[in-house]
């Protein structure tokens, strides 16, 4: 159950990920200053929750293999 939960939340990060990539952010946040910091915040917090994804499955996978 943990794993499958586990795997839905990547795919949702990876979701995420993949509309900021999409977005036309970069020309709406030079001129909003307040977007931009939000845009930032956003993006530091999903490279946080990916890079702390990866420890649990590299934990997980020392533990098990």
């Amino acid at each position: 159950m943990a794993q499958q939960q586990m795997i839905e939340a990547i795919g949702r990060l990876e979701r995420v990920v993949s509309r900021l990539e999409q977005a036309k952010m970069p020309q709406t946040l030079s001129t909003n200053p307040e977007l931009e910091q939000r845009y930032s915040a956003l993006k530091s917090a999903t490279e946080q929750a990916v890079a702390e994804i990866d420890r649990l499955l590299a934990q997980e996978d020392s533990a098990h293999g």
